[in-house]
């Protein structure tokens, strides 16, 4: 495992995003989202877009009560970012497709120690 220096978390606040070039992984987007960082791969696996310039929100959860009825929806707890392109949804603590969990984008571990924020790939 490497570990590849970020920046400073006080560059990172809440809403914040940078992506970081790894020579090892290529792009990775690194998040703050409401004080919770999290990383993804900055491409998305349906066509290759850049996933982490999409729109940060909850997650959008759909319940059928019969077949055949369209789903009520809510909003989960977990943030999720959109792929600007297709609108393709993904969970950021663990990648999986909003909808589809065998569809994932890889996420990486955030680490923060002395004001550092740092990937560990």
């Amino acid at each position: 495992m490497s570990r590849v220096e970020v920046a400073p978390a006080s560059e990172l606040s809440p809403g914040e995003r940078t992506i970081v070039d790894t020579d090892t992984h290529g792009e990775i987007g690194v998040l703050n989202v409401e004080g919770d960082y999290y990383a993804v791969k900055n491409e998305c696996p349906h066509r290759g877009g850049p996933v982490c310039d999409g729109k940060v929100s909850k997650t959008l959860v759909g319940e059928w009560e019969e077949v055949g009825d369209r789903p009520v929806t809510t909003f989960g707890d977990d943030p999720a970012i959109s792929c600007p392109w297709h609108g393709w949804d993904f969970n950021l603590t663990d990648g999986s497709h909003v909808g589809l969990d065998s569809i994932k984008v890889p996420t990486y571990d955030v680490v923060v120690e002395d004001d550092t924020v740092y990937l560990d790939l």
